[in-house]
């Protein structure tokens, strides 16, 4: 009964089109969970990247510090009340600025003093290094940032003479420093005239807080290196209570005094939209209303000041800068691919909604045959695909949310919100389009208005078309001038520039391919059989319908054919970036003091197997004529340029470094060399450098940018060995080419002839590039945006396939009947649908070729490299090909697989299809 009652109630809702009902639904799942999976996971590990940086900085790094110099107030003694104000209105300025900041339990207000020498009463002063030094320390939170475990917290403090600048103070320490200097509950410690007195000692609750990272001698002595020339010390703290912030302030000679107010960011639950925001707002931090608006409430006696300034620093916004530049680089390529896919998912459930439609359309027209009005139909429609559809779109975004766990994606909202208004707007729409009724009119007029409908139908028409070209052409030259929208910011229009190139290269495939049907139709009424001309003839009668499908197939085409050729890009960029890297497929670097690498360790390197060439290096310091020091490089130019012909890295002038030709009796020619482009500005083009005891006139041969032995982008500059003979400096470097290197045999070879030596690998280099967190997710995205653009078109080809079925099995059978062979009606099928898939692929692969120069400069692919390369974005000929065969291959056995099930129903079913 329960099952009979869900079915009866289940036909009410969906009518005639119970089963394409069930296929919307389904159609809408698949669309809006790949809408929403797609940018919640790459915002998911975006987010996992960001939050391991926050994980990784300092207590000190994650908050924003208010430091204020208060030497300069004189006698003006600040109070504890009066710091508190500060707080409070420090406070209120970043909270108006926005700041994520951490609850007030973890905020704190303190003050300090500069460093004075000490020493402890009764205890041998420690004669190794340089007498310690004690900073006083207050801090308003160290009840709750402490745990007291000997004595009391320090209350008072006693001033001597009538001027107040001497008396005893109470302190507490940490059990650090207690160990360290031997402090007890009741020790003594003098500092210049005053004597501190030990009343607590306590143990830090959250070590790696703000609380005790600020001043790291706080928790533990620190041991201070001064100077080369100056003997070490240690550097500690010690706190004092409320009750002596005034003597803290007075008499105590450790000027200057610094006020400071900590306040740590809630960093937990910011994700990777947001940090572009905070690092900007970190960068102005200086420059925030809070650090202008604190007031206190004293009056200056003469000469004294009455004010001072708080400086507001954040140590965080250096650490995002990186991470921003590059997220911002890996989703400007992104956004480009989830808008497109959200489209072509949009125009997937536009297809489903109007199979529902087809299936309803005979239910349709017998209501509006009784009497119901066009609105009734359409809600009526409406009502039946809401019943699908909402329930498809519910549990579609709840399995994405489920797989891709992470913070919510703004962008994924809109995509998912863009395939569910799709989806419920195309029933009721379709109904209200198909189920219009014509005016009425005399028989005369009626020929006359047919042919100004025509006119006008083809006027708007052109019109409509004309709008749409001219919104894509903006949208591209909006996107070229201005860029994509910073990250965490969505700008559907500038985002969905792979859909504003299919547009206007769909409508010239739409309009063209009509022109050419009727030719080939012409031409093959001239030939015998009914296979071409019926085939024509049906291809002809579906374009119309055709159009949404068309579009489709040309932006899913042109998104694949993107997808893959910045996938390949990237590839290629990372092998470039190895490459400027190393310089070679291996580098043995000697240790730093030693007899660097010798020419039997050379030899024995030489001989590992899968070494094709190789090159010694030797790196020293020379001076250049101005007294500059720089890198000096010294190779056999001939060694080094067959090693960088056997590599990819561009080839070494050896030419420029030959050894110039002597004249007799003459001064010795100028030694040529190569300088980097960043030691342009410490050598002259005619210039002396001095290099391991020689002083040599070298002359600028010409420029390298890299080498092996110096890191890319540094100062260096080359020169030959034979310049100095046999005493040029010993090798440092070896540089190997090999593509089949034996890299564990090289690595043991070169520590047994080098010991100590370091072996840097390409392939290692590769592989640490290419598995970058932040690059290497954006890698994976797009492998899965070509997954789903190569998914959607397998579905745009069923359902234009699926909407033909009824008429194209009505047409065959019929035929059949007149004698009509099986292969002849599968010849007639490939025929009606196989041109427009053709055309459907010439159109896909000109919107690729075309969309790779207009987004190109817009997307950067260097980001995923995370090293400084040239990556420029060109259309992949033979990717587009193998694209190409491919949505043929599968619109071939998507025909066949038809063809098989409408055989299997046979002729009978099919005649009885319009009864």
């Amino acid at each position: 009964m329960r099952r009979g009652w869900i079915r009866r109630s289940w036909a009410a809702v969906t009518g005639t089109g119970t089963a394409a009902s069930v296929a919307l639904a389904l159609l809408v799942m698949a669309c809006a969970f790949v809408a929403v999976a797609l940018p919640r996971a790459s915002l998911g590990y975006r987010t996992q990247v960001l939050q391991r940086i926050f994980r990784s900085a300092s207590s000190s790094q994650t908050s924003v510090l208010a430091d204020a110099s208060i030497t300069s107030l004189g006698n003006n003694f600040l109070t504890t009340a009066q710091l508190i104000s500060a707080h409070s209105q420090l406070l209120a300025g970043l909270r108006g600025d926005d700041l994520p900041l951490a609850p007030a339990a973890q905020q704190w207000t303190g003050m300090s003093t500069g460093s004075t020498q000490f020493a402890v009463t009764g205890e041998p002063a420690d004669k190794t290094m340089a007498p310690p030094q004690l900073e006083l320390i207050y801090r308003g939170e160290l009840n709750s940032n402490a745990r007291l475990v000997a004595g009391t917290l320090p209350s008072q403090a006693t001033l001597n003479g009538a001027s107040g600048t001497s008396g005893t103070v109470q302190v507490a320490v940490s059990q650090a420093t207690a160990a360290r200097f031997r402090l007890r509950v009741g020790s003594r410690i003098r500092a210049a005239s005053d004597v501190l007195v030990v009343t607590g000692i306590v143990r830090p609750l959250g070590a790696a807080s703000s609380f005790w990272t600020v001043d790291p001698a706080a928790a533990v002595p620190q041991l201070t290196y001064p100077g080369l020339n100056s003997a070490p010390y240690l550097g500690v703290g010690a706190f004092v209570g409320p009750a002596e912030l005034t003597a803290l302030q007075s008499f105590l000679d450790t000027r200057p005094l610094q006020g400071v107010w900590s306040f740590p960011l809630e960093l937990g639950h910011i994700n990777a939209d947001q940090a572009a925001g905070l690092q900007r707002a970190l960068a102005s931090v200086a420059y925030l209303t809070a650090a202008s608006s604190v007031s206190v409430g004293f009056s200056a006696s003469a000469g004294e000041s009455s004010t001072f300034q708080i400086s507001l620093i954040s140590g965080l916004g250096t650490m995002l800068q990186p991470f921003v530049t590059t997220d911002d680089a890996v989703q400007r390529a992104l956004s480009l691919l989830f808008v497109s896919l959200a489209v072509i998912a949009a125009v997937v459930v536009l297809l489903g909604a109007r199979l529902v439609g087809e299936h309803r359309r005979g239910e349709f027209t017998l209501m509006r045959a009784r009497g119901a009005s066009l609105r009734q139909a359409a809600a009526i429609a409406l009502r039946g695909g809401a019943a699908v559809v909402l329930p498809a779109a519910a549990v579609a975004v709840a399995a994405a949310v489920l797989a891709t766990p992470g913070p919510a994606s703004r962008l994924s909202a809109w995509l998912a919100g863009l395939i569910v208004a799709a989806a419920l707007a195309g029933p009721p729409l379709l109904t209200a389009w198909w189920h219009r009724t014509p005016r009425d009119a005399a028989s005369a007029a009626a020929v006359t208005t047919a042919g100004i409908r025509r006119r006008a139908a083809a006027a708007r028409r052109w019109i409509f078309d004309a709008a749409l070209v001219a919104g894509a052409v903006g949208g591209l030259i909006l996107l070229r001038d201005q860029g994509l929208p910073p990250p965490g910011s969505i700008d559907l229009f500038t985002s969905a520039a792979p859909v504003l190139a299919a547009i206007p290269i769909a409508l010239l495939v739409m309009r063209v391919y009509p022109v050419a049907l009727r030719q080939l139709t012409r031409l093959a009424r001239r030939r015998r059989g009914v296979v071409l001309v019926v085939g024509f003839a049906r291809g002809s009668a579906a374009v119309q319908a055709a159009v949404l499908p068309a579009f489709a197939l040309v932006l899913a085409f042109a998104v694949l054919a993107f997808a893959a050729t910045a996938r390949n890009a990237v590839t290629r960029a990372d092998v470039a970036a190895s490459w400027q890297a190393t310089g070679a497929d291996a580098i043995v670097t000697a240790p730093a003091v030693g007899p660097g690498i010798s020419p039997a360790a050379q030899r024995l390197i030489a001989a590992v197997p899968g070494v094709r060439r190789y090159a010694a290096v030797a790196v020293t310091t020379g001076t250049s004529s101005q007294g500059q020091s720089l890198p000096v490089i010294f190779v056999d130019p001939r060694q080094y340029a067959a090693l960088t012909a056997a590599t990819p890295v561009p080839a070494f002038p050896a030419a420029a470094l030959a050894r110039p030709h002597a004249v007799s009796g003459g001064p010795a020619a100028p030694v040529p060399v190569l300088i980097s482009p960043g030691a342009r500005a410490l050598l002259k083009a005619r210039d002396q450098l001095s290099v391991a005891g020689h002083q040599l006139q070298i002359r600028a041969a010409g420029t390298l940018a890299g080498i092996a032995g110096a890191s890319a982008g540094s100062q260096f500059v080359v020169l030959p060995r034979w310049a100095l003979g046999r005493q040029v400096p010993p090798a440092t470097v070896i540089a190997i080419a090999g593509p089949r290197l034996d890299t564990a045999a090289l690595t043991r070879t070169a520590r047994r002839a080098v010991p100590g030596a370091q072996t840097a690998l390409r392939s290692s280099v590769l592989a640490s590039i290419s598995s970058a967190p932040l690059p290497h997710g954006g890698f994976v995205t797009f492998a899965q945006g070509i997954a789903a653009a190569a998914a959607f078109s397998m579905l745009i080809l069923l359902l234009t396939l699926v909407l033909g079925t009824r008429s194209r099995e009505l047409t065959l059978a019929r035929l059949t009947t007149m004698g009509l062979r099986p292969a002849q009606s599968r010849w007639v099928t490939a025929v009606e649908t196989m041109p427009a898939i053709a055309a459907a692929a010439v159109g896909g692969s000109a919107c690729a070729l075309v969309l790779v120069p207009l987004v190109g400069s817009a997307v950067d692919l260097a980001a995923f490299t995370g090293v400084p390369v040239d990556v420029p974005l060109h259309a992949d000929a033979v990717i587009i090909v193998v694209a190409a065969a491919g949505l043929l291959l599968l619109a071939g056995l998507t025909l066949a697989l038809q063809g098989r099930l409408a055989r299997g129903r046979g002729v009978t079913r099919a005649l009885r299809v319009d009864e």
